[in-house]
C-alpha cells in the first residue's frame, strides 16, 4: 500500500472526483477526514471509506468561511493527531455568458476555489511545516490552461489555483512539504449536449471523456513517496485535451473521425 496509515483531509465530498480519490486513498491504506457543506453528505462518504477497512470521519464545513476552515483543521488534528495529505477539491464549474455574468457569480467562483484553497493550504500548511512533511494536491481543471467563451469564472478560478500551487510549493518546500495541482480534463455525464460532447471528443484521441476514477492514480502518485521530488507542478490528466490543436480528418483514422465516443479497434 502506497499510503499506509497516512491521514488525508478531503475538502469536498460532493465533488465526484474528490470522492473517487478519497476511495482510492483508502484502498491504498490512508485514513481520511471528509468535509462537505452538508454533514450528512460528508458522513456518507466516510461510511464508504470505513467499509474499506479504514478509519474515516466526516463533518460539515463551509469552505468560504475562514473560521470554519480553521475549526475543521483543528478537529481533524484532534481526531487523528496530524494531517499528511490535503486534497483541495471544492471548486465548482460555472458556464456563463461573459457579457451578462454577474459579479456575485464571479466572486463565488473565486471564494469556493482559490480563496478556499489558499485558506486550507495556509491552515494545513502550518501543521505540515511543524511535521516537516506533507503533500498538498489542489484539484482544478484544464480551464486553468485554456479558455472558452463560457468559462470566464471557471478559468479565472482555476488559473489562480494553478499559480497558487506553484507559490505554495515554494513557500512550504523548505519544510519538506510538496504542493502540486491536478488538472482534470473534460468529464462525461453532466448536462453536455451531443454537440458539446463532440467538440470535446474531437480533441481527445482516446475516444472518450473522463470518468472520476481516471484521476485517482495521478492523485495517489502526488500523495505518495514516489512524488517526493515533485513540487509546484500542474499535472494535466486530460487525454491530451489541453495541448490539442486542430487535426483534420485526413490525419485521423477512419474510426476516429466521429463526433461521439468510439472504441479503438484491435490490431
Amino acid at each position: 500500500m502506497k499510503l499506509l496509515d497516512k491521514i488525508a483531509l478531503i475538502t469536498d465530498s460532493s465533488n465526484p472526483c474528490g470522492r473517487a480519490i478519497a476511495l482510492g486513498f483508502a484502498r491504498e491504506g490512508a485514513d481520511c477526514v471528509v468535509l462537505d457543506a452538508r454533514a450528512e453528505a460528508a458522513e456518507q462518504v466516510a461510511m464508504e471509506l470505513r467499509a474499506l477497512g479504514r478509519r474515516a470521519v466526516g463533518f460539515a464545513c463551509d469552505v468560504r468561511s475562514k473560521s470554519q476552515i480553521a475549526a475543521s483543521v483543528e478537529r481533524a488534528v484532534a481526531h487523528f493527531g496530524r494531517i499528511d495529505i490535503l486534497l483541495n477539491c471544492s471548486t465548482a464549474d460555472l458556464a456563463c455568458d461573459f457579457l451578462t455574468v454577474s459579479v456575485d457569480d464571479f466572486n463565488g467562483a473565486l471564494d469556493q476555489g482559490p480563496k478556499a484553497y489558499f485558506l486550507f493550504c495556509q491552515s494545513v500548511g502550518r501543521i505540515m511545516a511543524q511535521q516537516r512533511a506533507g503533500k498538498i494536491i489542489n484539484l482544478a481543471s484544464t480551464d486553468a490552461r485554456i479558455g472558452s467563451g463560457e468559462s470566464v469564472c471557471t478559468s479565472a478560478a482555476h488559473t489562480s489555483i494553478d499559480a497558487l500551487s506553484r507559490a505554495v510549493a515554494q513557500s512550504l518546500g523548505y519544510y519538506g512539504v510538496n504542493a502540486n495541482a491536478l488538472l482534470c480534463g473534460p468529464m462525461s455525464g453532466g448536462s453536455l449536449t451531443d454537440e458539446e460532447r463532440g467538440e470535446r471528443l474531437r480533441r481527445m484521441p482516446f475516444g472518450r471523456l473522463a470518468e472520476p476514477e481516471d484521476f485517482v492514480g495521478a492523485a495517489i502518485f502526488l500523495a505518495g513517496d514516489d512524488a517526493k521530488f515533485v513540487a509546484g507542478e500542474s499535472l494535466c490528466v486530460d487525454a491530451g485535451y489541453a495541448n490539442a490543436a486542430v487535426t483534420e480528418d485526413s490525419f485521423r483514422p477512419a474510426w476516429g473521425r466521429v463526433w461521439s465516443e468510439f472504441t479503438i479497434p484491435g490490431k
